[in-house]
C-alpha cells in the first residue's frame, strides 16, 4: 500500500461524509510522515479504530447532532455491532451444545438444564428487543426514503440482500442433500458435505455482518424525534443485560457440564475422558466477552447521556 493511492485507500474505514471533509488533509499528512513506505500495521489499525469510531460518533443527521442525542444513537449502534457479534458466537454455542442432555446423567442435569433455559430465555428477549427497536424507527426510515434517502445506503442494503441470499440458497440446497444421507455422512464422514456446512457457516457470518451494516448505515441517515431516541437508548441498555444474561448462562452451562459430564466435550461416550476446554467453547465465549464489552461501552455512554437528557 504505498503512494498517494495506498493512503486514499487506508481512509475507506471512515465514513464518505468524513473523507470528503478531511480526506485530502489526512492522506496529505500520510504522504509527509510515511513517503512511499507503505503504512506500519499499527498505523492501519489506528486508521480502522479511528474510522469506526467516526461511522458511530458521527451519526445521524445535521437536526441530531446536539451532543447528548448524539451519544445515544453511537452507543445505541455500538451496543446493535455488539449483538451481532454475540449472535455469531451464540449460534457456535447453540450448535456445540446439542443434545448434550443425552450424555449427561439425569441426577446431573438441573444446573446446566436451568443454564441452557436461562440462555434460550435471554436469546429471544434480546431478539425482540432488537425487533421492537427496528419497529420504533421504521416510520423514521419511510420518511427518509420518501425523501431521497435511498441514494446513501443503497450500496450496503444491496450487499445485504446478496449475502442473505446467498444463505438461503446455499441452507436450501443443504437441507435437499441432507435428505439423501445417512447419519454418518451427516456427521462429517462425507467431506464435501463437510464443507458445504463451512460454506453455510461463513454464508450466515456474511448475513449477519452485511445485515447489521446496512442497519448502521440506514440509521445514521435517520431524524429520529427525541422520545424515539430515548427509546432505542433504553433498549440498548436492556439489549447489554440480555447479553450478559447469555454468558453468565453459557459459562455456568459450561462449568457444570465440565465438572459431571466432561466426556460431553469428547467422544460423548459417558465416563470417557475429555479436556472441559474444547477449541470451540473456548472460541464463541472469547468471542461473547468482547462483544459484552463493547456493549457495555455502548451501554455506559447511552446510560449516561440518558440521564443528562433528563435532568435538562
Amino acid at each position: 500500500m504505498n503512494g498517494r493511492r495506498g493512503f486514499e485507500r487506508s481512509l475507506r474505514w471512515y465514513p464518505k461524509d468524513w473523507r470528503d471533509r478531511y480526506g485530502d488533509e489526512l492522506v496529505a499528512l500520510l504522504e509527509d510522515t510515511y513517503g512511499d513506505q507503505p503504512l506500519p500495521l499499527r498505523c492501519r489499525l489506528s486508521l480502522v479504530r479511528a474510522g469506526a469510531a467516526e461511522w458511530l460518533t458521527g451519526s445521524g443527521p445535521e437536526q441530531d447532532r446536539d451532543g447528548r442525542r448524539q451519544q445515544v444513537r453511537s452507543g445505541s449502534l455500538l451496543v446493535l455491532c455488539a449483538w451481532s457479534a454475540f449472535v455469531v458466537a451464540g449460534a457456535g454455542f447453540a450448535k456445540f451444545a446439542e443434545h448434550w442432555d443425552a450424555v449427561t446423567p439425569p441426577a446431573d442435569r438441573r444446573l446446566p438444564a436451568a443454564a441452557f433455559a436461562a440462555v434460550q430465555g435471554a436469546a429471544l428477549a434480546g431478539a425482540v428487543l432488537i425487533l421492537v427497536g427496528a419497529a420504533a424507527a421504521l416510520p423514521a426510515f419511510v420518511r427518509s426514503m420518501r425523501r431521497g434517502g435511498w441514494s446513501p445506503i443503497r450500496r450496503p442494503v444491496l450487499r445485504a440482500v446478496a449475502a442473505t441470499s446467498v444463505t438461503v440458497m446455499v441452507t436450501v440446497g443443504i437441507a435437499a442433500w441432507a435428505r439423501y444421507l445417512g447419519p454418518r455422512q451427516r456427521q462429517g464422514a462425507l467431506w464435501p458435505y463437510a464443507g458445504a456446512g463451512v460454506l453455510l457457516v461463513l454464508a450466515v457470518v456474511a448475513s449477519i455482518a452485511t445485515c447489521s451494516a446496512a442497519a448502521v448505515a440506514a440509521i445514521r441517515y435517520l431524524h429520529l424525534p427525541v422520545r424515539v431516541l430515548r427509546l432505542e437508548g433504553a433498549l440498548a441498555l436492556m439489549a447489554t443485560a440480555t447479553m450478559a444474561a447469555i454468558l453468565a448462562g453459557t459459562l455456568v452451562w459450561w462449568g457444570a457440564l465440565a465438572a459431571n459430564a466432561p466426556w460431553f466435550f469428547g467422544s460423548g461416550v459417558v465416563g470417557s475422558s475429555a479436556s472441559p476446554v474444547p477449541p470451540a467453547m473456548v472460541l464463541s465465549g472469547s468471542l461473547m466477552t468482547l462483544a459484552l464489552a463493547a456493549a457495555v461501552l455502548g451501554a455506559g455512554r447511552v446510560a449516561r447521556s440518558l440521564t443528562r437528557m433528563s435532568a435538562d
